[in-house]
């Protein structure tokens, strides 16, 4: 997971995780991406209002509409104002029922899958 930077003058637009600076949300290391309340409870106690999640550090349940694990990321976020990006390179490597679920969570504002950490953090950012 990778926290956004909107401090102003930043130099750089995401830190990986382990780095915190005022307006970065990081994600402790013993936080289950599994249990979207935890990442989104995170989120807000930190006063964040972006999250950028890597397609690497997320659970297979994650993408595993099943289980609803990314259902609940999306309401959690949804309900809280907070505006996630999930990168994920080849969403053709999912089941065709999470790639129906990335392209219409695409046409929205709150969540979002991107092919690279540049494009979502730009999303992110307000720059695209």
């Amino acid at each position: 997971m990778i926290g956004i930077d909107r401090s102003a003058g930043s130099s750089n637009a995401y830190r990986q995780a382990g780095f915190v600076s005022t307006n970065t949300i990081f994600i402790p290391a013993g936080l289950d991406a599994a249990r979207p309340g935890d990442v989104v409870t995170a989120c807000i106690e930190q006063g964040r209002e972006s999250l950028l999640l890597d397609e690497g550090t997320l659970p297979p349940e994650f993408f595993d509409l099943s289980t609803g694990v990314l259902g609940e990321m999306a309401h959690r976020a949804s309900v809280y104002g907070i505006r996630v990006a999930v990168v994920v390179a080849d969403p053709t490597v999912h089941s065709s029922y999470f790639q129906a679920f990335a392209q219409e969570t695409n046409r929205g504002q709150q969540l979002r899958f991107f092919r690279s950490s540049e494009e979502a953090t730009s999303w992110l950012m307000g720059v695209s």
